[in-house]
């Protein structure tokens, strides 16, 4: 028996709550948070703010348009979220282990253990935001170019070419790895401030519902431009008319943020900020309530 095969089999039980109480905190975050990110999506590739977004999508579209491209979200979401959290779990137990007499871990250690989540999490998150965008995108119902998650990765990889499959991953590697390391620090901040205030050894239902919440603002606030240049990267079709080309390893990031900003100003780096915070707060808020409580209910069962 290998090495792995050895840890692999120690640790399944862990393992398997923190896959199945991600997987959890991943659905009620997906189901909860897409309408305000298709709006977020809207006001990054257009010039209009918060209500004249709304209005325009109600009116043109339909109340259910703020649904447009959820089907693969749901689906993938659930299980990028649960290997999110089995890899922060994972990377936590490794750096409790080294610290010495048993020390909790600091902040900062634990802004890692959230990078390295944010890190696997991109190779995945990448191809599955590239066809939500692009179906959020889809404004006119009667010429829809494509049919549904799976013809729009299809159609990809026929006409633009296999690798825009992953169009935008440099972006998404920054977002992920600075968003997920604010995310989790700042959750556990939060959280530890909360029970210290109120002297108390657990904490409690408002607790985590406000710790998650303002993780999930921390965790945008800093990964948003580069989410703005992976959307535009993302929603670019074709091949021969591609503004924005990749060079080396950057996948045309740069040259996007400096079209951006020359033309448009730094500030529009950060349209659909406000539907991105509004998302960020209730949608977190839910997902790392609905994390906790899955994971003791998991645990409970294994007791």
């Amino acid at each position: 028996m290998s090495e792995f095969q050895i840890w692999l089999q120690e640790n399944r039980k862990q393992i398997s709550i923190d896959l199945g109480a991600g997987t959890v905190s991943g659905i009620f975050n997906c189901l909860f948070g897409h309408p305000m990110d298709t709006l977020k999506v809207r006001m990054q590739m257009s010039k209009e703010n918060f209500w004249r977004s709304i209005i325009k999508i109600i009116k043109n579209e339909g109340i259910l348009a703020f649904y447009k491209g959820m089907t693969f979200p749901l689906l993938s979401v659930p299980f990028l979220n649960a290997i999110v959290f089995a890899v922060y779990e994972y990377s936590r137990r490794q750096f409790t282990g080294y610290n010495d007499n048993g020390k909790p871990m600091t902040y900062f250690q634990t802004a890692i253990c959230g990078g390295i989540s944010g890190s696997c999490a991109a190779t995945l998150a990448c191809s599955i935001d590239l066809t939500k965008c692009r179906l959020q995108m889809q404004m006119d119902n009667a010429h829809k170019l494509y049919k549904n998650p799976f013809d729009c990765l299809w159609k990809i990889a026929k006409q633009e070419g296999f690798r825009y499959i992953f169009r935008g991953m440099n972006a998404t590697q920054q977002r992920e790895i600075l968003g997920y390391s604010a995310q989790f620090a700042t959750y556990e901040f939060v959280r530890d401030q909360l029970m210290w205030l109120q002297d108390k050894g657990e904490p409690s239902s408002h607790d985590l519902l406000i710790s998650g919440g303002l993780a999930g603002m921390a965790c945008w606030v800093v990964g948003y431009p580069q989410d703005t240049i992976k959307t535009i990267l993302q929603c670019e079709m074709g091949t021969k008319t591609r503004r924005f080309k990749p060079r080396f390893l950057d996948g045309g990031f740069f040259e996007c943020l400096k079209y951006r900003i020359k033309s448009d100003g730094v500030l529009s780096l950060w349209r659909g900020f406000s539907a991105c915070m509004l998302r960020a707060f209730y949608a977190n808020a839910i997902g790392f309530y609905a994390y906790e409580i899955s994971k003791n209910q998991i645990q409970k069962f294994y007791a």
